[in-house]
């Protein structure tokens, strides 16, 4: 076997092979021999002895390998430094190839760091210092559109809730944040790049994000979210079926149980079946039909023309609620009066359903993330994603100046296209959350 064609790297070339049932032990040579000392700039180097080191490569036929150099050293006559020759395929940090640390930097945002420590023969420590480096470089790299409409919602990882600020009309995640405490929310938004983009932002009923909002975002319009304030009268649905299902019998209260989906539901969505299920319930528990009424005109404040004719009508809403259903409904009633112009701004930019479902969809989905990471390394998987990123990127091109005559294009062609390529500028608004759903379900995060 070639030693050349085993090593394959531009500098350097193998020397001796030995191939054990583990991995590869590979002698190499091919070192650069330095020409100035960096010190002085000086030029008056001599030999001063040899030190062998050795560097872990990327895995050769499904062995990992070891590259071992007997590296010369030198001294510099003019100022007395020392140093070694030049290995430019080498990432002298790391004490591995270039391409090692390439090849966990590819992988590190899929697999487990401890997947890769065995796969590649290193300790899972230096693993871990490759990709603090690489996020380091991401963080300084790789820049988001600030969202004209802004999202802002939160994940359970690792025990705790985070804040995550999304991209309404990508559909697309612009960060995640450690915590969602108000002074850390606030710092956050005090350095948010380009904030003045900013036009409208959405939320959950919290107040804290609003007091935030109000606080970094005081002429931009608010919008509640409408899947979280139509939770609210499902969730008073859910009360007042679970209050009479006590009062009844283990087969009544089954099929009670069976039947949750059914009172939930929209009337219109109902099939003939479904219906007849519906009327017998109203029929025998006049509350579950009064508080199926109620949870469905509060649907309805959303199905209005205007504004005006949905705020008539959420007015009418609170004084129509019965007397047996006030402890139950209390809480939508409560939270309509305080968040009363952040839910009928929904009117004003009428916010797509869709992105609320992607949201839900990766907060359910984030339990397939591989267990036993920090915040950290999530963040970074999601965040830093290239599949993922990729639906949302967008590459813009300068528009050919109409103040340029025809018959010049000739004369400066061939600048013209090279400076037009240089200016081409990839424009990236985060990682699709559809696609992060997808690579999640599909195991494409360890």
């Amino acid at each position: 076997m070639s030693g050349t064609d085993i090593l394959r790297l531009p500098n350097l070339r193998a020397a001796e092979v030995d191939e054990q049932d583990d991995h590869y032990h590979i002698r190499a040579d091919g070192q650069g021999v330095p020409t100035s000392c960096p010190a002085c700039r000086g030029g008056n180097l001599s030999g001063h002895g040899r030190n062998k080191q050795e560097f872990m490569d990327v895995p050769i036929h499904g062995k990992r390998t070891l590259i071992e150099i007997d590296r010369r050293r030198f001294r510099c006559k003019d100022c007395g430094k020392t140093l070694f020759s030049s290995l430019p395929d080498m990432d002298e940090k790391r004490l591995a190839t270039r391409r090692m640390v390439s090849y966990v930097e590819e992988r590190c945002l899929r697999d487990t760091f401890a997947a890769l420590s065995r796969d590649i023969g290193v300790d899972e420590k230096t693993v871990r210092h490759i990709f603090d480096d690489y996020v380091t470089r991401m963080k300084a790299t790789v820049t988001f559109e600030t969202p004209e409409i802004m999202g802002i919602d939160e994940l359970k990882i690792v025990g705790q809730y985070r804040a995550m600020i999304t991209n309404v009309q990508a559909n697309s995640l612009f960060d995640m944040l450690p915590t969602r405490k108000k002074a850390d929310l606030i710092k956050y938004f005090k350095t948010m790049p380009d904030k003045h983009k900013v036009r409208v932002i959405t939320m959950d009923l919290w107040n804290v994000y609003r007091q935030v909002m109000e606080d970094q975002f005081p002429k931009q319009m608010i919008v509640a979210d409408r899947f979280h304030v139509l939770r609210m009268a499902n969730d008073a649905m859910e009360k007042t079926r679970k209050a009479v299902r006590k009062t009844l019998d283990t087969r009544t209260r089954l099929r009670l149980k069976d039947d949750r989906f059914v009172l939930l539901a929209r009337r219109k969505n109902l099939d003939d079946k479904q219906l007849e299920k519906l009327k017998d319930w109203e029929t025998r528990f006049p509350v579950l039909g009064a508080a199926y009424v109620a949870k469905e005109a509060f649907h309805g404040l959303y199905d209005y023309p205007s504004r005006a004719s949905a705020e008539a009508a959420a007015r009418a809403w609170k004084d129509s609620i019965p007397a047996e259903l006030d402890g139950t409904f209390r809480e939508v009633r409560n939270a309509l009066d305080s968040w009363w112009t952040e839910i009928f701004n929904w009117y004003e930019c009428r916010i797509s359903n869709g992105y609320t479902e992607s949201i839900n969809r990766l907060a359910k989905d984030m339990n397939r993330m591989g267990r036993g990471y920090s915040f950290d390394v999530i963040r970074a998987r999601l965040v830093y994603d290239e599949v993922a990123r990729k639906p949302t990127r967008k590459v813009v091109r300068p528009k050919r100046r109409n103040d340029i005559p025809d018959n010049a294009i000739g004369l400066v062609g061939t600048w013209s296209i090279g400076t037009m390529a240089n200016q081409e500028k990839a424009i990236e608004y985060g990682p699709h959350i559809p696609t992060l759903c997808d690579l999640l379900e599909s195991g494409h995060f360890s």
